[in-house]
Protein backbone atom coordinates (compact mmCIF):
# COMPACT_ATOMS: atom_id res chain seq x y z
CA UNK A 1 0.00 0.00 0.00
CA UNK A 2 1.43 3.38 -1.36
CA UNK A 3 2.01 6.15 1.71
CA UNK A 4 0.23 9.17 1.91
CA UNK A 5 1.96 12.00 0.14
CA UNK A 6 2.23 14.89 2.05
CA UNK A 7 1.61 18.50 0.01
CA UNK A 8 2.86 22.04 1.52
CA UNK A 9 0.77 23.59 -1.37
CA UNK A 10 -2.65 22.68 -0.16
CA UNK A 11 -1.51 21.91 3.69
CA UNK A 12 -3.92 24.61 5.38
CA UNK A 13 -6.71 23.71 2.76
CA UNK A 14 -6.97 20.41 5.07
CA UNK A 15 -9.27 20.18 7.21
CA UNK A 16 -7.70 17.13 9.98
CA UNK A 17 -9.92 15.73 12.43
CA UNK A 18 -10.02 16.01 16.09
CA UNK A 19 -8.36 19.09 16.25
CA UNK A 20 -4.85 17.17 16.09
CA UNK A 21 -1.36 18.36 17.51
CA UNK A 22 0.97 19.94 16.08
CA UNK A 23 3.55 21.29 18.96
CA UNK A 24 4.87 21.22 22.08
CA UNK A 25 6.47 24.79 22.98
CA UNK A 26 8.13 25.23 26.49
CA UNK A 27 6.40 28.30 28.46
CA UNK A 28 6.85 29.17 31.95
CA UNK A 29 8.90 27.38 34.23
CA UNK A 30 10.00 25.10 31.64
CA UNK A 31 6.59 23.32 31.11
CA UNK A 32 5.48 22.10 27.51
CA UNK A 33 2.62 23.85 25.88
CA UNK A 34 0.14 21.96 23.00
CA UNK A 35 -0.17 23.80 20.19
CA UNK A 36 -3.10 22.64 17.94
CA UNK A 37 -4.08 22.32 14.50
CA UNK A 38 -6.76 24.99 14.52
CA UNK A 39 -4.18 27.38 16.65
CA UNK A 40 -1.69 27.42 14.26
CA UNK A 41 -4.17 27.85 11.15
CA UNK A 42 -5.43 31.30 13.06
CA UNK A 43 -1.77 32.44 13.78
CA UNK A 44 -1.42 31.95 10.00
CA UNK A 45 -3.70 33.58 9.18
CA UNK A 46 -3.31 36.53 11.73
CA UNK A 47 0.40 36.82 10.54
CA UNK A 48 -1.02 36.71 7.12
CA UNK A 49 -3.20 39.43 7.35
CA UNK A 50 -0.35 41.90 8.62
CA UNK A 51 1.87 41.21 6.05
CA UNK A 52 -0.77 41.71 3.13
CA UNK A 53 -0.79 45.30 4.48
CA UNK A 54 2.96 45.26 3.35
CA UNK A 55 4.33 46.22 -0.29
CA UNK A 56 5.41 43.00 -2.09
CA UNK A 57 8.88 41.72 -1.36
CA UNK A 58 10.67 39.38 0.79
CA UNK A 59 10.49 39.44 4.73
CA UNK A 60 13.39 38.13 7.22
CA UNK A 61 12.59 35.24 9.08
CA UNK A 62 14.50 34.71 12.52
CA UNK A 63 13.19 32.89 15.16
CA UNK A 64 14.45 30.99 17.81
CA UNK A 65 11.32 28.41 18.61
CA UNK A 66 10.76 26.14 15.49
CA UNK A 67 7.00 26.32 15.54
CA UNK A 68 7.14 30.52 14.82
CA UNK A 69 9.23 29.17 12.03
CA UNK A 70 6.28 27.45 10.91
CA UNK A 71 3.90 29.78 11.35
CA UNK A 72 6.14 32.61 9.43
CA UNK A 73 6.67 30.82 6.28
CA UNK A 74 3.04 29.86 5.59
CA UNK A 75 2.06 33.26 6.67
CA UNK A 76 4.55 34.75 4.20
CA UNK A 77 3.91 32.13 1.49
CA UNK A 78 0.06 32.80 2.14
CA UNK A 79 0.90 36.68 1.77
CA UNK A 80 2.47 36.41 -1.53
CA UNK A 81 6.10 37.09 -0.05
CA UNK A 82 9.09 35.20 0.16
CA UNK A 83 10.57 34.34 3.22
CA UNK A 84 14.38 35.46 3.67
CA UNK A 85 15.91 33.33 6.08
CA UNK A 86 19.50 34.28 7.58
CA UNK A 87 21.87 31.57 8.99
CA UNK A 88 21.65 33.39 12.51
CA UNK A 89 20.60 36.66 14.40
CA UNK A 90 23.60 38.38 14.42
CA UNK A 91 23.44 42.07 14.49
CA UNK A 92 26.24 42.44 11.32
CA UNK A 93 23.47 39.74 9.59
CA UNK A 94 20.49 41.05 9.95
CA UNK A 95 22.11 45.07 9.21
CA UNK A 96 22.99 43.45 5.80
CA UNK A 97 19.24 42.25 5.03
CA UNK A 98 18.09 45.57 5.02
CA UNK A 99 18.16 46.23 1.53
CA UNK A 100 16.91 43.22 1.03
CA UNK A 101 13.18 42.81 2.90
CA UNK A 102 10.36 45.00 3.50
CA UNK A 103 10.30 43.41 7.43
CA UNK A 104 10.97 41.02 9.59
CA UNK A 105 9.43 38.68 11.40
CA UNK A 106 10.80 37.06 14.71
CA UNK A 107 9.66 35.80 17.70
CA UNK A 108 12.72 37.74 19.75
CA UNK A 109 13.96 41.15 19.79
CA UNK A 110 16.36 40.67 16.84
CA UNK A 111 15.14 43.25 14.16
CA UNK A 112 16.30 44.34 10.69
CA UNK A 113 17.31 48.38 11.17
CA UNK A 114 14.80 50.47 9.26
CA UNK A 115 11.78 47.62 8.91
CA UNK A 116 9.11 46.77 10.83
CA UNK A 117 9.26 44.23 13.07
CA UNK A 118 6.29 41.74 13.03
CA UNK A 119 5.66 38.38 15.51
CA UNK A 120 4.51 35.32 14.97
CA UNK A 121 2.32 35.00 17.87
CA UNK A 122 -1.69 35.89 17.51
CA UNK A 123 -2.97 39.09 17.98
CA UNK A 124 -5.93 39.87 20.38
CA UNK A 125 -9.18 40.43 18.41
CA UNK A 126 -12.06 38.31 16.65
CA UNK A 127 -9.92 35.14 14.89
CA UNK A 128 -9.79 34.83 11.67
CA UNK A 129 -10.42 30.89 11.78
CA UNK A 130 -12.64 30.84 8.30
CA UNK A 131 -9.98 31.94 5.78
CA UNK A 132 -10.44 31.07 2.52
CA UNK A 133 -7.20 29.77 2.09
CA UNK A 134 -6.34 29.07 -1.46
CA UNK A 135 -3.47 26.41 -2.72
CA UNK A 136 0.18 28.23 -2.89
CA UNK A 137 2.42 28.26 -6.34
CA UNK A 138 4.57 25.15 -6.47
CA UNK A 139 6.73 27.02 -8.61
CA UNK A 140 7.00 30.11 -7.01
CA UNK A 141 10.33 31.29 -4.98
CA UNK A 142 8.91 30.41 -0.86
CA UNK A 143 12.22 30.45 0.67
CA UNK A 144 15.83 32.04 0.11
CA UNK A 145 18.47 30.11 2.43
CA UNK A 146 21.75 31.34 2.99
CA UNK A 147 25.36 29.10 2.49
CA UNK A 148 28.76 29.31 2.21
CA UNK A 149 28.65 27.74 -1.36
CA UNK A 150 30.80 25.41 -2.92
CA UNK A 151 32.72 28.72 -4.64
CA UNK A 152 33.45 31.82 -3.68
CA UNK A 153 31.45 33.97 -1.25
CA UNK A 154 28.25 33.54 0.24
CA UNK A 155 24.80 33.51 -1.30
CA UNK A 156 21.50 33.38 -0.80
CA UNK A 157 19.94 29.62 -2.33
CA UNK A 158 16.60 30.49 -3.56
CA UNK A 159 14.20 27.55 -2.94
CA UNK A 160 10.62 27.23 -4.64
CA UNK A 161 7.90 25.35 -2.99
CA UNK A 162 8.16 22.39 -5.46
CA UNK A 163 11.53 21.84 -4.26
CA UNK A 164 10.55 21.57 -0.63
CA UNK A 165 7.55 19.81 -1.31
CA UNK A 166 9.40 16.94 -3.45
CA UNK A 167 12.01 16.81 -0.92
CA UNK A 168 8.89 16.48 2.12
CA UNK A 169 7.69 13.98 -0.43
CA UNK A 170 11.28 12.16 -0.80
CA UNK A 171 11.88 11.53 2.61
CA UNK A 172 8.41 10.29 3.99
CA UNK A 173 8.48 7.33 0.52
CA UNK A 174 11.77 6.30 1.39
CA UNK A 175 12.11 7.10 5.31
CA UNK A 176 8.53 7.31 6.18
CA UNK A 177 8.09 4.08 7.82
CA UNK A 178 11.12 4.87 10.35
CA UNK A 179 9.55 7.79 11.68
CA UNK A 180 5.61 6.74 11.98
CA UNK A 181 4.41 7.78 15.12
CA UNK A 182 7.49 9.41 16.18
CA UNK A 183 7.72 13.16 17.34
CA UNK A 184 10.36 15.16 15.87
CA UNK A 185 13.30 16.74 18.49
CA UNK A 186 16.17 17.45 17.66
CA UNK A 187 19.20 20.16 17.87
CA UNK A 188 19.41 20.74 14.44
CA UNK A 189 18.94 24.54 13.48
CA UNK A 190 15.51 25.09 11.88
CA UNK A 191 17.21 28.43 9.92
CA UNK A 192 19.18 26.08 7.75
CA UNK A 193 17.46 23.21 5.21
CA UNK A 194 18.37 19.97 7.27
CA UNK A 195 16.22 21.36 10.19
CA UNK A 196 13.81 23.06 8.26
CA UNK A 197 12.95 19.86 7.19
CA UNK A 198 13.48 17.33 9.11
CA UNK A 199 12.14 19.30 11.90
CA UNK A 200 9.30 21.29 10.95
CA UNK A 201 8.36 21.17 7.44
CA UNK A 202 8.25 17.11 6.97
CA UNK A 203 6.43 16.45 10.43
CA UNK A 204 4.08 19.35 9.50
CA UNK A 205 3.35 17.80 6.29
CA UNK A 206 2.86 14.60 7.65
CA UNK A 207 0.89 15.11 10.75
CA UNK A 208 3.82 14.09 13.30
CA UNK A 209 3.84 16.38 16.39
CA UNK A 210 7.63 18.46 16.73
CA UNK A 211 8.92 20.04 19.64
CA UNK A 212 9.52 23.73 18.87
CA UNK A 213 13.00 23.93 21.01
CA UNK A 214 16.47 22.93 20.09
CA UNK A 215 17.40 20.73 22.66
CA UNK A 216 21.40 20.26 23.70
CA UNK A 217 21.41 18.42 26.80
CA UNK A 218 20.31 14.36 26.94
CA UNK A 219 18.60 15.26 30.34
CA UNK A 220 16.39 17.77 28.38
CA UNK A 221 15.66 15.49 25.49
CA UNK A 222 15.01 11.90 27.56
CA UNK A 223 12.84 14.59 29.71
CA UNK A 224 10.03 14.62 26.80
CA UNK A 225 11.09 11.08 25.23
CA UNK A 226 9.69 9.27 28.26
CA UNK A 227 6.78 11.16 27.91
CA UNK A 228 6.13 10.06 24.24
CA UNK A 229 7.52 7.00 24.54
CA UNK A 230 9.39 7.30 21.58
CA UNK A 231 11.41 10.21 18.99
CA UNK A 232 12.83 10.93 15.64
CA UNK A 233 15.82 13.21 16.95
CA UNK A 234 17.85 14.97 14.04
CA UNK A 235 20.95 16.51 15.04
CA UNK A 236 24.55 17.30 13.99
CA UNK A 237 27.72 15.25 14.18
CA UNK A 238 29.30 17.45 16.98
CA UNK A 239 25.64 16.94 19.24
CA UNK A 240 25.62 13.58 18.04
CA UNK A 241 29.10 12.85 20.30
CA UNK A 242 28.60 14.69 23.46
CA UNK A 243 25.60 13.38 24.13
CA UNK A 244 27.42 9.88 23.54
CA UNK A 245 29.88 11.07 26.12
CA UNK A 246 26.90 12.15 28.94
CA UNK A 247 25.02 10.91 31.43
CA UNK A 248 21.79 9.43 30.51
CA UNK A 249 22.98 8.31 27.05
CA UNK A 250 22.09 4.64 27.49
CA UNK A 251 17.98 5.22 28.22
CA UNK A 252 17.82 8.56 25.72
CA UNK A 253 19.14 6.55 23.01
CA UNK A 254 17.22 3.23 23.62
CA UNK A 255 14.06 5.86 23.30
CA UNK A 256 15.10 7.18 20.03
CA UNK A 257 12.81 5.07 17.34
CA UNK A 258 15.42 6.62 14.55
CA UNK A 259 18.61 9.21 14.96
CA UNK A 260 19.44 11.24 11.65
CA UNK A 261 22.53 13.27 11.68
CA UNK A 262 23.65 15.65 8.99
CA UNK A 263 26.32 18.65 8.35
CA UNK A 264 29.44 16.52 8.03
CA UNK A 265 30.51 13.07 8.23
CA UNK A 266 29.65 11.52 11.81
CA UNK A 267 32.63 9.84 13.27
CA UNK A 268 33.02 6.05 13.10
CA UNK A 269 33.11 5.29 16.93
CA UNK A 270 30.08 8.08 17.61
CA UNK A 271 28.40 6.09 14.93
CA UNK A 272 29.11 2.35 16.54
CA UNK A 273 28.44 3.98 20.24
CA UNK A 274 24.88 4.67 18.84
CA UNK A 275 24.63 1.35 17.63
CA UNK A 276 25.57 -0.41 20.77
CA UNK A 277 23.28 1.94 22.94
CA UNK A 278 20.34 2.12 20.54
CA UNK A 279 20.60 -1.18 18.06
CA UNK A 280 21.32 0.90 15.16
CA UNK A 281 23.51 3.87 14.11
CA UNK A 282 22.19 7.29 13.59
CA UNK A 283 21.29 7.61 9.78
CA UNK A 284 23.56 10.44 7.67
CA UNK A 285 22.17 12.27 5.38
CA UNK A 286 24.49 13.85 2.73
CA UNK A 287 23.69 17.03 1.09
CA UNK A 288 24.15 20.64 0.47
CA UNK A 289 21.44 23.82 0.43
CA UNK A 290 21.84 24.25 -3.20
CA UNK A 291 21.40 20.72 -4.14
CA UNK A 292 18.92 19.09 -0.56
CA UNK A 293 19.52 15.60 0.45
CA UNK A 294 21.65 13.89 -2.28
CA UNK A 295 22.22 10.40 -0.47
CA UNK A 296 22.91 8.52 3.00
CA UNK A 297 24.56 5.96 4.57
CA UNK A 298 24.33 4.30 7.93
CA UNK A 299 27.47 3.15 9.59
CA UNK A 300 27.78 0.39 12.06
CA UNK A 301 29.58 -2.29 13.07
CA UNK A 302 30.14 -5.04 10.35
CA UNK A 303 28.89 -3.89 7.14
CA UNK A 304 30.75 -1.48 4.61
CA UNK A 305 29.98 1.58 6.21
CA UNK A 306 31.74 4.21 4.17
CA UNK A 307 30.16 4.83 1.03
CA UNK A 308 26.90 6.81 0.49
CA UNK A 309 23.51 5.57 -1.34
CA UNK A 310 22.17 8.33 -3.28
CA UNK A 311 18.34 8.73 -2.91
CA UNK A 312 16.09 6.83 -5.69
CA UNK A 313 14.94 10.47 -7.11
CA UNK A 314 19.28 11.32 -7.14
CA UNK A 315 21.73 10.99 -9.86
CA UNK A 316 25.13 11.58 -9.39
CA UNK A 317 28.48 11.74 -11.57
CA UNK A 318 31.99 12.56 -11.09
CA UNK A 319 33.83 15.60 -12.54
CA UNK A 320 36.64 14.48 -14.51
CA UNK A 321 38.76 17.06 -14.41
CA UNK A 322 38.79 17.97 -10.01
CA UNK A 323 37.02 14.64 -9.36
CA UNK A 324 34.12 16.52 -7.84
CA UNK A 325 30.44 15.26 -7.18
CA UNK A 326 27.93 16.31 -10.28
CA UNK A 327 24.27 15.86 -8.84
CA UNK A 328 21.18 15.88 -10.87
CA UNK A 329 18.28 16.22 -8.24
CA UNK A 330 14.38 17.77 -8.30
CA UNK A 331 15.41 19.21 -4.97
CA UNK A 332 18.25 21.47 -6.92
CA UNK A 333 17.70 25.19 -6.86
CA UNK A 334 21.46 25.08 -9.33
CA UNK A 335 22.94 22.97 -11.83
CA UNK A 336 21.64 22.88 -15.07
CA UNK A 337 20.09 19.28 -16.45
CA UNK A 338 22.84 18.45 -18.76
CA UNK A 339 25.79 19.09 -16.11
CA UNK A 340 23.84 19.05 -13.13
CA UNK A 341 25.00 20.66 -9.91
CA UNK A 342 29.10 20.33 -9.19
CA UNK A 343 29.33 20.12 -5.37
CA UNK A 344 32.54 20.88 -3.32
CA UNK A 345 33.28 17.00 -2.19
CA UNK A 346 35.93 15.14 -3.83
CA UNK A 347 34.53 11.07 -4.69
CA UNK A 348 35.18 7.87 -6.00
CA UNK A 349 32.35 5.63 -7.43
CA UNK A 350 31.91 2.56 -7.12
CA UNK A 351 30.06 -0.06 -9.47
CA UNK A 352 26.90 -0.09 -7.47
CA UNK A 353 26.34 3.18 -7.52
CA UNK A 354 27.48 4.42 -3.96
CA UNK A 355 30.33 6.45 -3.93
CA UNK A 356 32.65 7.66 -1.47
CA UNK A 357 34.02 11.06 0.27
CA UNK A 358 37.74 11.77 -0.64
CA UNK A 359 37.60 15.35 1.09
CA UNK A 360 36.58 19.03 0.56
CA UNK A 361 37.97 20.73 -3.00
CA UNK A 362 37.45 24.10 -1.73
CA UNK A 363 37.98 26.01 1.51
CA UNK A 364 34.80 26.03 2.80
CA UNK A 365 34.32 24.08 6.30
CA UNK A 366 31.71 22.40 8.05
CA UNK A 367 31.26 23.01 11.72
CA UNK A 368 28.61 20.95 13.35
CA UNK A 369 25.49 21.87 10.68
CA UNK A 370 27.25 25.02 9.44
CA UNK A 371 29.18 26.09 6.44
CA UNK A 372 31.64 28.70 6.90
CA UNK A 373 33.62 30.01 3.64
CA UNK A 374 37.19 30.67 5.01
CA UNK A 375 38.17 33.22 2.41
CA UNK A 376 34.95 35.20 3.55
CA UNK A 377 36.49 35.21 7.05
CA UNK A 378 39.89 36.25 5.74
CA UNK A 379 38.40 39.05 3.66
CA UNK A 380 36.76 40.18 6.64
CA UNK A 381 39.93 40.43 8.81
CA UNK A 382 42.12 41.61 6.18
CA UNK A 383 39.57 44.86 6.41
CA UNK A 384 40.45 45.44 9.93
CA UNK A 385 42.82 47.86 10.63
CA UNK A 386 45.61 46.32 12.74
CA UNK A 387 45.97 43.29 10.45
CA UNK A 388 48.70 43.66 7.32
CA UNK A 389 47.97 39.51 6.34
CA UNK A 390 46.02 36.86 7.33
CA UNK A 391 45.74 32.80 6.37
CA UNK A 392 42.52 30.63 8.06
CA UNK A 393 43.05 26.92 8.06
CA UNK A 394 41.02 23.64 10.29
CA UNK A 395 42.43 22.32 12.86
CA UNK A 396 41.51 18.97 14.57
CA UNK A 397 41.22 19.51 18.44
CA UNK A 398 39.70 16.92 20.39
CA UNK A 399 37.89 15.45 17.52
CA UNK A 400 36.43 18.42 16.39
CA UNK A 401 37.40 20.83 13.44
CA UNK A 402 37.81 24.21 14.37
CA UNK A 403 39.41 27.45 12.81
CA UNK A 404 42.52 28.55 13.81
CA UNK A 405 44.29 32.15 12.34
CA UNK A 406 47.52 32.91 11.12
CA UNK A 407 47.96 36.58 11.38
CA UNK A 408 50.17 39.40 10.21
CA UNK A 409 49.98 42.85 12.36
CA UNK A 410 50.25 46.25 10.97
CA UNK A 411 51.97 48.84 12.78
CA UNK A 412 48.75 50.22 14.78
CA UNK A 413 48.27 46.04 14.82
CA UNK A 414 51.48 46.30 16.81
CA UNK A 415 50.78 48.98 18.82
CA UNK A 416 47.58 46.97 20.20
CA UNK A 417 49.52 44.23 20.82
CA UNK A 418 52.11 45.99 23.06
CA UNK A 419 49.71 47.98 25.01
CA UNK A 420 46.86 45.62 25.20
CA UNK A 421 48.78 42.17 24.99
CA UNK A 422 48.13 38.72 23.36
CA UNK A 423 44.55 37.75 24.86
CA UNK A 424 43.03 41.61 24.76
CA UNK A 425 44.02 41.42 20.97
CA UNK A 426 42.34 38.16 20.05
CA UNK A 427 39.15 38.64 22.12
CA UNK A 428 38.82 42.17 20.03
CA UNK A 429 39.80 40.44 16.66
CA UNK A 430 37.16 37.85 17.34
CA UNK A 431 34.58 40.36 18.66
CA UNK A 432 34.95 42.02 14.99
CA UNK A 433 33.42 38.56 13.33
CA UNK A 434 30.84 37.88 15.63
CA UNK A 435 28.75 41.02 14.22
CA UNK A 436 28.47 38.50 11.26
CA UNK A 437 29.48 34.92 12.47
CA UNK A 438 28.03 32.22 15.21
CA UNK A 439 30.77 32.27 17.80
CA UNK A 440 31.04 28.41 16.97
CA UNK A 441 32.79 29.50 13.35
CA UNK A 442 35.23 31.98 14.56
CA UNK A 443 39.17 31.23 14.36
CA UNK A 444 39.94 29.20 18.39
CA UNK A 445 43.79 29.43 17.87
CA UNK A 446 45.66 32.37 16.73
CA UNK A 447 49.33 32.89 16.13
CA UNK A 448 50.49 36.35 15.08
CA UNK A 449 53.62 35.92 13.01
CA UNK A 450 56.12 38.79 10.97
CA UNK A 451 55.48 36.98 7.90
CA UNK A 452 53.17 34.38 6.63
CA UNK A 453 55.17 31.23 5.85
CA UNK A 454 55.90 30.49 2.42
CA UNK A 455 57.48 27.70 0.44
CA UNK A 456 60.14 27.43 -2.11
CA UNK A 457 57.67 29.12 -4.81
CA UNK A 458 56.64 31.45 -2.73
CA UNK A 459 53.38 29.85 -1.80
CA UNK A 460 51.79 30.06 1.71
CA UNK A 461 50.80 26.39 2.12
CA UNK A 462 48.21 24.37 4.58
CA UNK A 463 51.26 22.19 5.61
CA UNK A 464 53.55 25.38 6.61
CA UNK A 465 50.51 26.97 8.60
CA UNK A 466 50.22 23.62 10.41
CA UNK A 467 53.30 23.77 11.63
CA UNK A 468 52.84 26.91 13.87
CA UNK A 469 50.07 25.12 15.57
CA UNK A 470 52.05 21.89 16.29
CA UNK A 471 55.13 23.27 17.92
CA UNK A 472 52.73 24.04 20.94
CA UNK A 473 49.98 21.28 20.66
CA UNK A 474 47.70 21.59 22.99
CA UNK A 475 49.41 24.57 25.39
CA UNK A 476 46.39 27.06 26.58
CA UNK A 477 48.18 30.28 25.06
CA UNK A 478 46.91 30.73 21.70
CA UNK A 479 43.63 29.55 22.17
CA UNK A 480 40.88 31.77 22.09
CA UNK A 481 38.54 32.51 25.87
Amino acid sequence: MSRRVPTLSRLLLEERPADPLVAWRTGERGVDREVRWEEFRHQVASLQLELARLPRGQVALYTADSYALAVGLFAIWHAGRVALCPPNGQPGTLEALSDLVIAGVSDGPGAVPGRPLLSPEARPGPAPLRTAWSPLAPDAVAVELFTSGTTGRGKAIAKTLAHLEREVQSLEANLGPRVEGAPAIGSASHQHLYGMLFRVLWPLATGRPFHARIFLHAEEILTRVRAHGSCALASVPAHLKRLAEREGFLPLARHCRVVFSSGGPLAADTAERWERAAGEAPIEIFGSTETGGVAWRQQGRGRENAAWAPFPSIRVGRDAQDGRLRVHSPFASLGDEGAGFAMGDRVRLLPDGRFVTLGRADRVLKIGEKRLSLPDMEERLLEHPWIEAVALLPLERRGETRVAAVVVLGEPGREALRAQGRRALRVALADSLAREWDRVLLPRAWRFVDALPEDAQGKVTLRSLQGLFAAREGAAEGESP
